[in-house]
C-alpha cells in the first residue's frame, strides 16, 4: 500500500506540474497576441532600435537650404577663358563670350591676378580687354596668314599649359581641317575642351593665325581668323605687332610660346 501511495502522489505532483506549464504558456500567447495587436505598453516601443520611419527623417534633414533671394546678391556663375596680350600696354585678345556681361573680370598669370576692363566687343567672336600691364610676351602675328590645309598648330586653354610643360611642352595639339572653309574663321581638328576660349593659334613659327571661339563638332573647333583679329584691333587703335619670321626654333615648344603670351581670364557673372 505504502509503495502505491508513493505512485500517485508523484502522478499529482507531475499534473499540478503540467498546469502549470499549460498557464505559463496561455500567459505569454496573450501578451503576445496583445503586442500583435498594437496594445503593447508605450515602453516597449520606445526601446526599437530603428524605427520605420527614421530613414525618411534623415534625408529630409539632408535637404540643401534655398539660396535666401532677399539676401545681398552673390556672384551666381564664374566663367574661366583663356586670354593673350597684343601690345606691351596690357591690351588682351579673347572671346567674347568669355567677358560679356560680367560683373567683374579677372586676368591672372603665374600667381598675379589683375582687374581687367572690356575695351570693345566685336560682331565675330572676339573682345578687347585691357589690364594695367603686359604680364609676359605680346603676341606676334603674320603679315599674311600661311596657314594651309594640314598644317599642325597648336592652341590650348591656359590652365592646362603647365602641366603641359612639366612634361616637356608640345609641338602642335590640332590640325587645319582641309575639308572646311569659313570667310572669317580658321577651322582646326582639335579635342580642346573648357577654358581654351580665346586661347591664341599657334602656328610653326610661334605666330598668332587665329583665336579660338567655339566647338561645333566632337573633334571641330572655330578660332576668329588673323586678318579679322588684326582689322579689330588697328579699328581700335591698337598697335600689335606684325612679323613673319618665326618667333622660336622650328623644333621649339608652341606650349611655352603659349604660356609667355597668354593668361587665364576669368568673368564673375552677378
Amino acid at each position: 500500500m505504502h509503495h502505491s501511495g508513493s505512485i500517485s502522489g508523484g502522478a499529482a505532483s507531475a499534473a499540478r506540474a503540467g498546469l502549470l506549464v499549460r498557464l505559463v504558456r496561455i500567459a505569454c500567447g496573450i501578451v503576445i497576441g496583445c503586442a500583435l495587436n498594437g496594445f503593447a505598453p508605450r515602453e516597449a516601443a520606445a526601446q526599437v532600435p530603428f524605427a520605420l520611419f527614421q530613414p525618411a527623417r534623415q534625408m529630409e534633414a539632408a535637404k540643401p537650404l534655398a539660396r535666401d533671394v532677399t539676401g545681398a546678391p552673390a556672384i551666381s556663375q564664374r566663367l574661366d577663358g583663356t586670354a593673350f596680350f597684343v601690345d606691351d600696354l596690357g591690351h588682351m585678345l579673347t572671346a567674347r563670350h568669355a567677358v560679356a556681361d560680367c560683373g567683374r573680370i579677372v586676368v591672372s598669370k603665374e600667381g598675379r591676378s589683375v582687374a581687367a576692363r572690356v575695351v570693345a566687343l566685336a560682331a565675330t567672336d572676339i573682345a578687347l580687354i585691357k589690364v594695367p600691364r603686359t604680364l609676359g610676351l605680346a603676341a606676334v602675328f603674320p603679315r599674311a596668314s600661311a596657314s594651309a590645309a594640314n598644317d599642325m598648330v597648336f592652341a590650348e586653354a591656359y590652365d592646362r599649359l603647365k602641366p603641359m610643360l612639366a612634361h616637356g611642352g608640345a609641338l602642335g595639339n590640332a590640325f587645319v581641317d582641309a575639308t572646311q572653309r569659313d570667310p572669317e574663321h580658321l577651322v582646326l581638328r582639335s579635342n580642346v575642351t573648357f577654358g581654351t576660349s580665346g586661347a591664341p593659334v599657334l602656328d610653326s613659327r610661334g605666330l598668332v593665325e587665329g583665336v579660338v571661339s567655339r566647338r561645333t563638332t566632337i573633334d571641330r573647333v572655330l578660332a576668329v581668323d588673323a586678318a579679322h583679329a588684326k582689322s579689330f584691333l588697328a579699328a581700335h587703335g591698337v598697335r600689335f605687332q606684325e612679323d613673319d619670321r618665326p618667333q622660336m626654333s622650328g623644333t621649339a615648344s608652341r606650349a611655352h610660346r603659349a604660356a609667355s603670351i597668354s593668361a587665364r581670364v576669368t568673368c564673375l557673372q552677378q
